[in-house]
């Protein structure tokens, strides 16, 4: 299965500190916020900060994903 992370939600988390919600598979299970500091840089650098971000966030979800299905296989032996 391919993992796709979104964002979901932004919001002011303290001035000059926005919260980026994202969420994978819509899977509520796997939302994470990240911290977004230094606003005022270019847009590209707050780009990079988000998909590094939603690129961990599928990581997991696969990871967690795998792991679960492999317990069940030893359940099953």
């Amino acid at each position: 299965m391919s993992h796709q992370a979104t964002i979901i939600k932004v919001y002011v988390l303290a001035d000059g500190i926005l919260g980026v919600r994202v969420r994978c598979c819509g899977d509520e299970s796997t939302e994470s916020v990240l911290s977004l500091h230094e606003l005022h840089r270019a847009d590209e650098e707050i780009d990079e900060d988000i998909q590094a971000h939603l690129a961990r966030v599928e990581k997991l979800h696969a990871a967690r994903d795998h792991a679960k299905a492999h317990i069940e296989r030893l359940m099953g032996k």
